[in-house]
């Protein structure tokens, strides 16, 4: 039998399906691995992947039924990382097998190293050099979001410059072939103070601890910077920001 695609009539489309790539990006201590981890109001079940610091005195806060999966990943020689790529890719087998759930690459741009000590083609001409990597990606991500997976990349933050000059914004720092995948972008901030003051004053003391006078409450905040399926709502900040309501906010859940 001759192969027909699906057709529609104007004005009818497919279902829409959940899933899709997020980056989620800051400065250190803004929250991102938390963020991630607080999803299981989205689905119950979270698959971790870290290649950042521990996460185990976050990791024990999920309440998600169905747990957490979790392993943490480095590499210094390309065997290594061959390995750590192949235990990645099982953990991605493993999550879209079961279906909804939520699946995490914590330091993506650290991840990105462990791809390119993996991959990279050093006979390869320029850039071409990477082909291996970029395809790798595209390979890892795309299977998770047609499988209807929230797939979340955290990445630290880098001051974008133009001619030798700040602009005083910030983007994410990591495999810049990434951006060829993601459908939404969230910059993570918060008040914490950018440094410390000589002489701290106190207000009092709590045990052997004493009380800041002008510390300020921690307030988290989370911009959309990128909404590819929704670009209205780019630019929009929402305060103390978790997964639901970013996705609420992107009209992808009711």
């Amino acid at each position: 039998m001759t192969y027909q695609p699906q057709h529609f009539a104007p004005g009818e489309a497919p279902a829409t399906k959940p899933g899709g790539i997020i980056m989620v990006y800051g400065h250190p201590g803004v929250g991102k691995s938390w963020f991630t981890i607080n999803t299981w109001d989205v689905a119950d079940t979270l698959f971790f992947a870290n290649f950042d610091r521990d996460a185990s005195h976050l990791v024990k806060k999920y309440e998600g039924k169905g747990g957490v999966y979790y392993d943490q990943f480095t590499a210094l020689t390309k065997p290594q990382a061959e390995g750590v790529l192949e235990k990645i890719q099982g953990m991605a087998n493993a999550a879209i097998s079961t279906g909804k759930s939520v699946f995490v690459l914590d330091n993506a741009a650290a991840a990105a190293d462990i791809v390119v000590l993996a991959l990279y083609d050093p006979k390869g001409y320029g850039a071409m050099s990477y082909g291996g990597v970029n395809t790798w990606w595209r390979n890892f991500l795309l299977p998770l979001e047609k499988a209807g997976i929230w797939c979340l990349l955290t990445g630290p933050s880098k001051e974008v410059w133009e001619e030798l000059k700040s602009t005083g914004f910030y983007a994410s720092d990591g495999w810049k072939h990434l951006v060829y995948h993601i459908m939404g972008e969230i910059w993570l901030t918060n008040n914490r103070p950018p440094g410390g003051k000589n002489n701290p004053k106190s207000t009092g003391a709590a045990g052997e601890l004493e009380l800041p006078a002008d510390y300020p409450a921690l307030e988290y905040k989370g911009q959309i910077m990128l909404a590819k399926k929704r670009p209205a709502v780019q630019g929009m900040i929402m305060k103390n920001p978790t997964l639901k309501g970013i996705l609420r906010a992107m009209k992808e859940i009711e």
